[in-house]
């Protein structure tokens, strides 16, 4: 992880210093220079020289994708750019999932070091289809193969995103400077300082008991100390995942480039589907964008459009069955997908009703506020239990509740 270290924290700030004193002297062409060999270096400390060219490579396969697909949005552009995403997917695939293609590891020969490294490739996956589907589409231009390689590579966003749209990044990162990129640097500061207090400053006051529920054992029952290390682990996997968020967007912002919010309040939301509106932003608009919206279309063109509940219900499934997997290589993250799938699924049925309406209706202040309070301690309270399906595995898992039903 960056930043975790005090040598990768120097280097990281002198490079930030250096670009941010430098910029308003250096032409485009020598800006591009620097970013990527800034990136290159500080990669480096994470990943090998090795996966960053491959990285590197494939950015360009990418970008050669771009260029044809801008002067091509009919019916060949749609073949490449399904052939390239399909490319994309597998290759990803192979590398997250070699297992499920009969290898041990994906490995070159009989080499020790795996091919690519895994850090990051999840973002790059998706910045990358991304970029695929906005040059069909008409939205992106890509114009800089070295722009895109930086987009690609850009380290603040490389481990956990945000994943940001390379029309965005590119907009941002060639514009003059200005009163409008200076203007960043003082709240990059502050969300860089915000996001070290969270990891570094609150974190740890509380991560043993989010992190396992055993050191409460001393004090309560197997099955409070469950639930109040879960309320922990809550906490604890918000601070720690939009800290980061924190810090890469502040250094984002140091160098000039606005990159899109992650969060934004999502345990205050009142029902599951504001919950995902509000949580790993960029992560959920890709899922609704570029997962989600296309099987309901697909599925719609089979004839059950006129049943749209359930259209969308299984649409939830699927969508959220990709995202366990996405998550990682053990089922139960495919256990957490289905949970929030199963609490779309639920809301979904329930907003629909009458009951659902006539309580959120019009009626006194106080009976607004017992609405929308119930709704956001129910909807914690089930993002909590899906974080147990996210935080154990095999057997811990079902020890945590076996011991939650009473069967331990």
């Amino acid at each position: 992880m960056l930043f975790s270290s005090g040598a990768e924290f120097f280097l990281i700030l002198f490079f930030l210093l250096f670009q941010w004193a430098t910029r308003k002297y250096l032409p485009l062409a020598a800006q591009r220079l620097v970013l990527f060999i800034g990136n290159i270096i500080i990669l480096s400390t994470i990943i090998s020289l090795a996966t960053i060219g491959i990285h590197v490579f494939i950015s360009l396969l990418v970008f050669g994708a771009l260029a044809v697909l801008a002067r091509n949005r009919n019916k060949r552009g749609t073949v490449l750019a399904t052939i390239s995403i399909l490319v994309l997917i597998v290759l990803f695939c192979l590398r997250n999932y070699p297992k499920a293609f009969g290898f041990e590891s994906f490995q070159l020969g009989n080499s020790p070091e795996l091919l690519i490294e895994r850090l990051g490739i999840s973002y790059i996956l998706f910045r990358n289809i991304q970029s695929i589907v906005d040059a069909l589409k008409g939205r992106l231009t890509a114009k800089n193969p070295i722009d895109y390689i930086n987009f690609i590579l850009f380290f603040p966003n490389f481990l956990a995103g945000p994943i940001d749209k390379f029309s965005n990044f590119q907009r941002h990162f060639t514009r003059p400077e200005g009163r409008l990129k200076n203007a960043l640097f003082w709240p990059g500061v502050g969300r860089i300082v915000i996001g070290f207090l969270k990891k570094y400053a609150i974190i740890p006051l509380f991560s043993m008991y989010a992190l396992s529920y055993e050191p409460f054992l001393e004090f309560m029952s197997p099955q409070v100390a469950i639930l109040l290390s879960a309320v922990c682990y809550s906490a604890y996997i918000f601070l720690d995942f939009s800290g980061y968020s924190d810090i890469a967007i502040g250094t984002g912002y140091i160098m000039g480039i606005k990159t899109p919010e992650n969060f934004d309040s999502p345990y205050l939301t009142t029902n599951i589907a504001a919950f995902w509106r509000k949580w790993h932003m960029t992560f959920s608009e890709f899922l609704r964008d570029l997962i989600f919206k296309p099987i309901v279309q697909l599925i719609n063109k089979t004839g059950l459009k006129p049943y749209r509940n359930a259209v969308s219900i299984i649409g939830y499934f699927l969508t959220f069955f990709i995202c366990g997997i996405w998550h990682g290589d053990t089922v139960n993250f495919v256990y957490w997908g289905l949970w929030h799938a199963l609490g779309l699924a639920i809301f979904k049925i329930w907003s629909s009703t009458g009951s659902f309406k006539r309580l959120h209706g019009n009626g006194s202040t106080t009976k607004q506020l017992l609405v929308t309070l119930s709704g956001i301690t129910l909807t914690f309270a089930f993002v909590t239990i899906g974080w147990l399906f996210f935080h154990y595995k095999g057997e811990d898992l079902t020890l945590v509740f076996e011991t939650l039903f009473g069967m331990k």
